[in-house]
């Protein structure tokens, strides 16, 4: 049973990124546009963040899942997530009216509160957490006396 939440946790969570990616990468303009919008980073950063950003988000999902560089993918999709949150919880307390583009941008340019993607982005930090935790249980213990 463990397995299995392990499996779909990382589905899910691997999954996820990849369809984002993918979303965002068929929209770079779009995004750099959300991006901007979160008023955090100056624009050439923004530039620079949406041409690798959503390759970064495919290649890890994809290192999750097949478990190929699955300690690299728990580290730089647990950085993401942490940085995606605060972001999401910096515009929300200064009254940001944004789209989060997380799921690529709307294009209808209207945005919506910032609370479910805050609360998406705690469960996906869990379901991350339930891969780390299952990872570091497979992995074989350090040898007596390693440091």
């Amino acid at each position: 049973m463990k397995r299995v939440l392990v499996l779909i946790a990382r589905l899910v969570v691997g999954g996820l990124f990849i369809y984002a990616g993918a979303l965002k990468a068929a929209d770079p303009g779009g995004l750099i546009r959300d991006i901007w919008n979160f008023q955090l980073v100056p624009e050439p950063w923004a530039w620079w963040l949406a041409a690798y950003l959503p390759f970064l988000e495919v290649l890890a999902g994809i290192a999750l899942i097949t478990g190929l560089q699955r300690r690299g993918a728990h580290l730089l999709l647990g950085g993401l997530l942490v940085a995606f949150l605060a972001a999401l919880i910096v515009a929300a307390a200064r009254g940001l009216d944004v789209n989060c583009g997380c799921f690529g941008s709307n294009p209808d340019g209207t945005s919506s509160s910032l609370t479910w993607p805050i609360i998406r982005d705690l469960l996906l930090l869990a379901g991350l957490a339930v891969s780390i935790w299952a990872a570091r249980r497979e992995s074989p213990a350090a040898p007596a006396g390693a440091s």
